[in-house]
């Protein structure tokens, strides 16, 4: 799945009729109302988060990705690097001494909530308390993903 269908996708979750769960995952509903328990403060709207035009397609917001950035306390890296260039970026690395972020860990974020009983009620997306909540549930939403894709 490329970036713009995956973008896409989250904007689908955002109309009434198509509210139908594409990850069904108890596991991953509970950890994002734990989520929200914890932050409830620091929160942005989808529809400030994705960018539309009629002219070209879904694209993103970079206020939110330096607030993000900026909230944890991590690097956003805007590119994937091609080869094995450093280990910073491999799915190997504990994420408690992972030192950046990908736009795919954001949309793997983003997704989970837009698809949760919380987005349902409040429209918001929750920015996590700390790295370890964000790289648990991204971790869990791309091991969704990718047995999805």
């Amino acid at each position: 799945m490329t970036i713009q269908q995956y973008l896409i996708k989250i904007d689908l979750l955002q109309k009434e009729e198509n509210r139908n769960a594409f990850f069904v995952n108890s596991d991953l509903e509970k950890f994002v109302l734990k989520i929200s328990s914890n932050s409830a403060e620091n929160y942005f709207l989808l529809d400030y988060f994705l960018q539309k035009s009629v002219s070209k397609p879904i694209a993103i917001n970079s206020k939110i990705i330096a607030q993000f950035s900026n909230h944890m306390g991590l690097l956003f890296l805007e590119e994937e690097e091609i080869g094995n260039v450093c280990f910073a970026a491999s799915n190997e690395l504990r994420s408690e001494y992972r030192q950046s972020f990908r736009l795919l860990d954001v949309l793997d974020y983003i997704y989970a909530f837009a698809d949760s009983s919380i987005y349902k009620k409040t429209k918001k997306i929750i920015l996590p308390p700390d790295a370890a909540s964000f790289w648990n549930l991204v971790e869990i939403v791309n091991n969704i993903r990718k047995t999805e894709e």
